[in-house]
């Protein structure tokens, strides 16, 4: 099995784990759904207000991160853009692996 492989698990894995929790908001539609997704985020408890911070915050540095290195290894700037945007909508968890996958493809190549 090859890095890549794995990286693709990950996302996968992370896809299905994060998609159960988020099927209870899709009822209420894109936006009423995504509105109760983040008010339930930053008042359900310091915990999980804690987590928001910590998860977005890590976000930020890592889009950084997958800036410079898809410069380095000359993944597209649309590619780049896909990957932040899919990363913020679906989940970051989801996205960041699928890019490390498409950047680990690059470097075995």
């Amino acid at each position: 099995m090859k890095l890549w492989h794995v990286y693709v698990l990950i996302g996968v894995i992370a896809f299905i784990a994060t998609g159960s929790q988020a099927l209870g908001y899709v009822g209420a539609g894109p936006v009423a759904g995504t509105f109760d997704f983040w008010h339930d985020a930053i008042t359900g408890s310091h915990a999980s207000l804690f987590l928001t911070y910590d998860v977005a915050l890590l976000g930020l540095a890592v889009f950084v991160l997958m800036w410079v290195e898809s410069r380095k290894v000359g993944i597209g700037t649309g590619w780049f853009i896909g990957y932040v945007v899919l990363s913020l909508l679906v989940g970051i968890s989801t996205f960041v692996p699928f890019f490390l996958a498409h950047r680990q493809r690059i470097l075995d190549a």
